[in-house]
């Protein structure tokens, strides 16, 4: 599935593929990181647990698979659940 991704360094939207889409559950931060509840596409997964998430700025930042949080520790974070998994990659890396 192809979605619109914000590159703040062209301040241009560019279309990529979507491999699937989680919801964040836990404590939301920033003004442009995870919100609670809220559903993201997922762009790739990355070794050494990270996955790449369309987040609530519209750009695509790297997210922790096991406990997404902002790198400066404000939030404790939360996990991710599985919404759709359009090409099989997101049912092998532990998230439910």
């Amino acid at each position: 599935m192809k979605v619109k991704v914000y590159q703040s360094e062209n301040d241009e939207y560019t279309e990529m593929e979507s491999i699937g889409k989680i919801k964040y559950v836990g404590e939301s931060f920033g003004i442009d990181g995870l919100t609670d509840g809220k559903t993201y596409d997922v762009l790739e997964v990355l070794k050494d647990d990270l996955i790449r998430v369309i987040d609530d700025s519209g750009e695509d930042y790297l997210y922790s698979i096991s406990n997404p949080r902002p790198i400066d520790g404000s939030s404790k974070g939360g996990k991710w659940l599985i919404v759709k998994d359009y090409s099989g990659k997101l049912n092998t890396i532990g998230v439910r």
